[in-house]
């Protein structure tokens, strides 16, 4: 604490800051009766050295050694903010960077300060841009860098067929069959769907068949009698099976009506092979023939036999009938049963 003047004088002093930091040296009238407020003090202080500094302990009355005075070192944030230290002994604070951020227009531009250099960015918020596949995006960051795989260019509208793709920067048009049909020519009834983007693969086309009996050739599908007769002969053979394997079938015999489907002719085989009758055999109407003999139920098997004749007889007649056709239409046309 500084003594109270017994006389009016003017005395040397250091000024000193409220946590006793050096400020300079003056000369300071001291009234009579007063003393020199804290803020001074008659231990002087003068730096050995320019920008050197030293704090005063007023409790001991001393000065402590002299350190590198940082007060208003400059310092900036990684966006490039600019901030001061206030202290003599002040640190710049973690995450702050000491290096001076470059010339830049603030109106136009933005610095960023990484991987140890700053850089500078234009700012482009609210500016739109466009990825390789022509999806729009708005910018909405300082500090936004565009990549390879992106333009501010705005693709051009794509034809029928067609999708526009960035390429080595520049937009150009693909083909764009994704979601449709190819046939295969070779075999018009392999189909696939396309799923990706360029020209449908080789020995496909996008042209359907206008039936599955058509033939590629020529560059367009072409009808094929033989393929046509081919699957009438195939329909011709899946009608016999029906029929002979019909569940609902029956014959007449005997002036009855008889079950004649497949289960009902393996009863009739199996009993005529054992020859042995049960006491009865139920005709297709439900109704029981009692004492009905071996004979009688082989009159059945024979006019199961004879339809069975009636069956395999009108599918060789259909296949020679076909056969016989010269038209595609005509083909087509035949009725099959």
């Amino acid at each position: 604490m500084n003594e109270i003047k017994h006389t009016s004088v003017v005395v040397d002093v250091s000024h000193l800051s409220p946590d006793g930091w050096w400020l300079g040296n003056e000369k300071q009238h001291v009234a009579k009766g007063t003393a020199l407020g804290t803020d001074y003090t008659e231990t002087l202080y003068t730096p050995t050295a320019q920008g050197l500094t030293s704090r005063f302990d007023r409790k001991t009355q001393t000065w402590s050694e002299e350190i590198e005075d940082r007060t208003a070192t400059p310092y900036f944030s990684v966006e490039g903010r600019g901030y001061r230290l206030t202290v003599p002994d002040g640190t710049v604070p973690d995450g702050m960077v000491t290096t001076p951020p470059p010339n830049h227009d603030p109106s136009t531009q933005a610095v960023l300060y990484e991987e140890e250099q700053w850089r500078i960015f234009d700012i482009k918020v609210g500016q739109s841009y466009w990825d390789e596949s022509g999806h729009e995006y708005v910018v909405s960051d300082y500090y936004f860098e565009l990549s390879n795989e992106c333009t501010w260019e705005n693709p051009p509208a794509a034809r029928e067929n067609y999708a526009v793709r960035l390429v080595q920067g520049k937009w150009e048009e693909v083909e764009d069959h994704r979601g449709k049909e190819i046939f295969n020519k070779a075999e018009c009834l392999q189909v696939e769907l396309v799923e990706e983007l360029g020209p449908i693969k080789d020995g496909w086309t996008l042209t359907a068949p206008p039936t599955p009996f058509h033939e590629y050739q020529n560059g367009t599908w072409q009808p094929s009698t033989d393929r046509a007769k081919k699957a009438k002969r195939e329909e011709i053979n899946a009608w016999r099976f029906a029929t002979e394997n019909d569940v609902r079938a029956t014959v007449i015999a005997n002036d009855t009506v008889w079950d004649a489907g497949p289960e009902a002719r393996m009863r009739i085989d199996s009993t005529i092979l054992a020859g042995v009758m049960p006491p009865y055999w139920t005709d297709a109407n439900n109704q029981d023939h009692h004492g009905m003999s071996i004979e009688e139920l082989k009159q059945v098997k024979a006019a199961i036999n004879l339809q069975g004749f009636v069956i395999h007889d009108k599918q060789r007649k259909m296949k020679q009938e076909v056969d016989s056709l010269e038209s595609f239409e005509a083909v087509l046309a035949f009725n099959v049963g």
